[in-house]
């Protein structure tokens, strides 16, 4: 059979896999349906801040003014106004085209170089195949647009398996890397405990060991601030404020960060729209959220202390409230960031391959980790903890599914990388595990597709949605 072929069983040159990205979204983002009418929200900010490099004439880096946003983002968007401005093409075939070129990063390069390095074995084509596929199926209409989720993970993951690489040099460019997806996603600056259990050896502490422990971190620190320090500049220019770190607030505003905690009590999860309808918001209230946050002050939190004495007060709603948003950030309803049909054909089997990947994947991970398959390697340790961290992070606020988009990337990773139907099928043995198996597997999509439909009944008008 063409699946047992050496052509599938044995892992693809990278080169084959960005080819094979390139093409299919080539094909594909031309026909996804958008017209430049639709190219709004984030994405059309982020193609507006791309001309702040030259606002005054002329092009410096030290012209970006935007508080909310780090620079980079924007700057990596001046390559398609620039292709835009030669060839007279539209501002969404710019995007579409550099789109393509994140997915052929993201999937060709990005995936399969730190899945073989946390594992240890490098992932077949036709595996490769079946993950690109799952990708395709779930994320493929955000490479339409100049969004900042996959730029700053793939950068994330490149930055990762630079590290993973024990010499000074791939050191210094996984600083690059990821001082750029900190600067594009601030929330990955919660991936610093993973970074740090990749640089630490895990050896014997020998001299030599630590000579080159120290040459390492010096050599990522370099990295960092080649990145940070043109943001840096500009905090203190415009905003007089000393800091690499993007603000991700206006100056005398509340942080973006503490207002989402409000948000995220007061609703349970939020898309962008383009359903007439629903024009630019789909959100959903959390009554529970509301009733108790109607006894803030302002309703509102004003410190992050005040939050946390709030969840101290309600442990049990708090800790609730944080699963739905994890369910809620991996029930992808649409395959888009602007979603234009409320209830898209095969909405249905979407979701429902979706409930079944997600209990498959938890059930293969559960699996790996009893029998101590990625416990025993560090990078794929480090490389859980600057995934899953960040997902943490995020759990409090107002979810969107793109959020999660490490976790769930990590799923179909994990299910396409590790599962063996034919020989989990064998394994179960008698009719009657069989049988019982089928019946939990059953329950589980009911109750996937029940938590659902709750959160859905809670759906809101975009006049109730919170407002930055």
């Amino acid at each position: 059979m063409l699946i047992n072929s050496s052509f599938l069983s044995v892992a693809w040159p990278a080169r084959w896999r960005v080819l094979a990205v390139l093409t299919l979204y080539a094909l594909y983002l031309p026909l996804s349906g958008y017209t430049v009418s639709q190219f709004r929200f984030d994405a059309a900010e982020y193609w507006e801040l791309s001309l702040k490099f030259t606002q005054n004439g002329h092009y410096s880096l030290l012209a970006f003014d935007a508080p909310l946003r780090g620079y980079l983002g924007p700057l990596l968007v001046l390559p398609a106004r620039l292709l835009c401005h030669l060839t007279g093409w539209s501002m969404l075939t710019g995007a579409r085209v550099l789109g393509a070129g994140w997915a052929a990063v993201l999937f060709g390069i990005a995936i399969p170089q730190l899945w073989a390095q946390a594992t240890g074995r490098a992932v077949s084509g036709g595996r490769w195949l079946v993950l690109l596929g799952l990708t395709f199926i779930f994320w493929r209409d955000y490479f339409n647009f100049t969004l900042s989720d996959m730029p700053a993970l793939a950068l994330l993951l490149l930055g990762l398996a630079a590290l993973a690489r024990r010499s000074w040099g791939w050191a210094v460019l996984a600083g690059l890397l990821l001082a750029a997806a900190i600067n594009i996603r601030p929330i990955y600056l919660a991936s610093a405990p993973g970074v740090l259990w990749l640089l630490v050896p895990k050896s014997s502490p020998a001299i030599g060991s630590r000579s080159g422990f120290w040459r390492r971190s010096a050599a990522l620190v370099a990295g960092l601030a080649l990145v940070w320090l043109p943001q840096l500049l500009i905090n203190q220019r415009y905003f007089q404020q000393p800091t690499p770190l993007v603000l991700a607030h206006q100056p005398g505003t509340a942080p973006l960060y503490l207002k989402q905690l409000t948000w995220g009590t007061a609703f349970q999860r939020y898309e962008s729209s383009l359903v007439p309808e629903s024009y630019r918001s789909l959100v959903y209230a959390d009554s529970a959220g509301q009733r108790a946050l109607a006894s803030e002050p302002g309703q509102r939190f004003n410190s992050y202390g005040q939050y946390v004495q709030f969840a101290l007060r309600h442990p049990v709603a708090t800790s609730g409230r944080y699963l739905r948003h994890l369910f809620n950030g991996l029930d992808i309803r649409f395959p888009t960031p602007y979603p234009r049909q409320l209830h898209p054909p095969a909405q249905a089997v979407l979701r429902l391959l979706n409930y079944a990947l997600l209990g498959l994947g938890a059930w293969l991970t559960v699996a790996a980790w009893r029998s101590r398959r990625w416990g025993q390697s560090p990078v794929a340790v480090g490389t859980l903890l600057a995934l899953l961290l960040p997902c943490l992070l995020v759990l409090p606020t107002l979810m969107e599914c793109r959020f999660l988009l490490p976790l769930h990337l990590l799923v179909l990773a994990v299910v396409a990388g590790m599962w063996q139907p034919g020989a989990w099928w064998r394994g179960l043995g008698s009719p009657v595990r069989r049988l019982a198996c089928t019946i939990i597997a059953a329950g589980w999509l009911w109750g996937c597709w029940q938590l659902s439909e709750a959160t859905a009944g809670q759906l809101r008008p975009p006049s109730e949605a919170p407002q930055e």
